[in-house]
């Protein structure tokens, strides 16, 4: 009996991918809109079904084929028209040249284009070595083929026909080249890196602790009627909460680096002791993202 059993587990892990075991389709958040959710913390991907094609935000390259079956499955037989990143990194980029050999445009602001020339090709090494995704998805391809084949400095707005997509560029938050997929219509927000749900945000010297502040207050203002984020969970109708409680936390470490500076703590001992002053935001996951957070926030109190 164990050994028939066993055997039925066996036959059901050839057909069924561990990865795609505890994960889910297309989350439908309006009418044609739609959302991804990354296995674990990685990466979410938004998407839209419009008459004239599907445009798609963010995707990671080792679930590539979940996620395009999760896309087909309520497309219809759209074809994907846009491509866009929330910014460089490549759990966000990494499938740019997959969409563009169907036919899909790539669209990025010139400052995501500048960031992610040099960084492509080494994240396609870093990829090949890792052996997370299929290396026919990366073998022979060329850094012209993920690039931004139009791009924006501000703000652009893609008609999808049923559906308006604005693609507004932040500058400097998580990296330099922060922009966020705005349904204006809808009222729905799809903002990568820029928001970290229940789970401790990235920071480095790339960053500007401040002007990310700045941006989830504004974007928090546009009342969305749900956000979905980079990494962590989402839902149908979260709304501005979850980029008001990014907003705090980076508030609540701000305040408390500044007092434990004040009474005479080094940078060492604040990055060592700052989670246990986090309060409410303590035990969140990602944990190995506070020293380089505390770091960049202690160095921005420090030039102000």
């Amino acid at each position: 009996m164990k050994r028939g059993i066993l055997g039925y587990l066996a036959f059901l892990f050839l057909i069924f991918p561990l990865a795609s075991f505890g994960q889910e389709g297309a989350v439908k958040l309006a009418e044609g809109v739609y959302a991804i959710k990354g296995p674990g913390a990685a990466m979410n991907t938004g998407f839209v079904v419009g008459d004239r094609g599907v445009f798609v935000f963010a995707c990671d390259l080792p679930d590539y084929d979940r996620r395009m079956q999760a896309i087909r499955s309520v497309a219809g037989g759209k074809p994907i028209r846009f491509v866009a990143n929330g910014h460089h990194a490549g759990d966000d980029t990494m499938c740019n040249h997959l969409f563009a050999e169907q036919g899909a445009v790539v669209v990025g602001s010139t400052e995501l284009a500048r960031q992610l020339l040099p960084y492509w090709p080494k994240r396609v090494q870093q990829e090949l070595k890792g052996g997370k995704g299929k290396r026919e998805y990366l073998e022979g391809k060329r850094v012209e083929m993920a690039m931004p084949a139009v791009t924006f400095d501000d703000k652009i707005t893609l008609d999808l026909g049923s559906h308006v997509v604005e693609l507004i560029s932040f500058g400097k938050t998580h990296t330099p080249d922060t922009t966020v997929a705005w349904l204006p219509r809808e009222k729905i927000l799809f903002v990568a890196d820029l928001l970290f749900v229940e789970l401790h945000p990235t920071a480095d010297d790339r960053s500007d602790v401040a002007n990310w502040q700045r941006v989830l207050k504004t974007l928090a203002g546009w009342s969305p009627a749900s956000v979905v984020p980079g990494h962590g969970a989402f839902a149908p109708g979260n709304g501005a909460k979850p980029l008001l409680d990014q907003d705090r936390y980076f508030a609540t470490m701000g305040s408390q680096i500044r007092a434990m500076r004040d009474a005479g703590k080094s940078l060492d001992e604040i990055k060592k002791g700052i989670r246990a002053e986090l309060g409410e935001f303590a035990q969140w996951p990602r944990e190995r993202a506070i020293p380089a957070t505390a770091e960049q926030v202690y160095r921005e109190l420090s030039a102000r």
